[in-house]
């Protein structure tokens, strides 16, 4: 008998629009500061010319920095 290893949901994407619009209607310069100088920011996946990211690396992002400001 066979294990096979457990198989996981694929991760969920959101457009970097759907970004700006999470952190209440951002501008795109907010999201480019935000790739600049934050580097625990996730880094966005690139399909053709366009960006995306997880969003469960978006809620760890989240937490972390409500931690840091608590």
């Amino acid at each position: 008998m066979s294990v096979h290893p457990k198989l996981t949901d694929p991760p969920v994407y959101i457009s970097a629009p759907q970004v700006l619009q999470r952190y209440g209607g951002r501008s795109h310069m907010w999201l480019v500061r935000m790739l600049k100088r934050d580097p625990n920011f996730p880094r966005a996946t690139y399909f053709g010319q366009h960006r995306f990211f997880k969003v469960d690396e978006l809620i760890a992002w989240e937490r972390e920095a409500a931690a840091k400001s608590a």
